[in-house]
Order: C-alpha cells, then structure tokens, then sequence
C-alpha cells in the first residue's frame, strides 16, 4: 500500500463503496486508516490487469492463531457485478488457507447486500447466525449475516472444482525431492 492506495481507499471509505463493504460511510484519511494496520489489520490493493487500482481487501487475525476475518470492497461501481469482489475475496481466501496455515475464516456482511448475500447463500460460506439490527443504513435497522469457511471445507471445495493449484513448488517437484531424501537416507543413516 502506497501513501496514494491509502487515501484512495479513505475517499471510497467516505463513498456508496463502504456502505457495501462496511454498513457506512465513514470520513476518514488514508493516514486515520494506514494507522490501523497497527491493530492487526492488513490492506492489499486489488489491482486489474491493466495495474488500476480498482478495490481492497483485508484481514486481521481474530482469537488465536488461524482464525482470520476478511473482507473487501470494489471501488469502481462500473465494475460491481464483473466479478472483481468474489475473485478478489478468493485469492485472499486461498492464501489465508494455502500460504498463511488458517484454520477458519470469518465473514460477515449486512441483509441489505444483494451481492454479498448471493454469495453467503452459495452454499460455499456456512452461515453460523443473524445479528438482528445489526446496521443502521437509510433510516432504518439492518440484520447482519455472520459466516465462515472452514479449512477442511475450503479443500473440500477447492478439490471438487477442480481449480487451479496454489502450491508455490508443483507436487511433482516436492515428491521428487523426497524420495531422494528417503532414498539417500536409507544409505547414509543418521545415528546418534
């Protein structure tokens, strides 16, 4: 994040884009928000292809080790409904659970969030409650939807689509470097 990332993220923080992502508008500064990464939290631009900074996503770690909650938030209005926020939400999923050892990941978002509720009723996020009026948007009280993935259900899901594998060294290449290591092992002991 660069001073600029900050304060973009700050002007869509005090736009429709936080209502989405936070239930609100909030005025604040890239400063007032760079400030928070000491309470744990940790920002990461989404960038299309083209290297315009289009969105964020964060996490920050919750309860004990393994345990994170995310989120994330779409900038560009022109680019809600393109798939930008779930692939965005993916990756960061994907390198909590593949990169970061996570055990479960912790979501939630408002009743009002037609986009963020497709993806909650998915079937890929185990919906754990409603947090009656939890939100207070456009005069009235909005429910919270509290959710979470698992790691066993992460795999689980990441296998049945068959996707694309996040491992940094292809399994061949680790298989290859331990059976040499059995291999030369079993002729050279390690004694005590």
């Amino acid at each position: 994040m660069s001073a600029d990332d900050w304060d973009l993220l700050a002007q869509w923080s005090s736009s429709e884009v936080s209502v989405f992502s936070s239930g609100g508008r909030y005025a604040v500064t890239g400063e007032q928000l760079r400030s928070q990464t000491s309470g744990g939290m940790t920002y990461l631009m989404v960038v299309d292809k083209a290297g315009k900074r289009v969105g964020a996503v964060n996490w920050r770690q919750l309860t004990y080790d393994g345990h994170y909650e995310v989120g994330n938030a779409i900038g560009v209005p022109e680019l809600w409904d393109l798939g930008y926020g779930v692939e965005s939400v993916m990756l960061l999923i994907d390198f909590l659970f593949h990169q970061r050892n996570a055990h479960r990941i912790h979501l939630k978002t408002g009743s009002f969030n037609r986009r963020m509720v497709q993806i909650f009723t998915s079937g890929h996020i185990r919906i754990e409650g409603v947090l009656r009026d939890y939100f207070f948007l456009d005069g009235e009280y909005h429910d919270a939807i509290v959710g979470s993935i698992l790691r066993h259900e992460y795999y689980r899901l990441a296998e049945l689509e068959g996707g694309p594998s996040m491992d940094v060294i292809p399994a061949e290449e680790k298989a290859e470097a331990k059976r040499r290591l059995r291999e030369y092992l079993r002729e050279n002991p390690i004694t005590f």
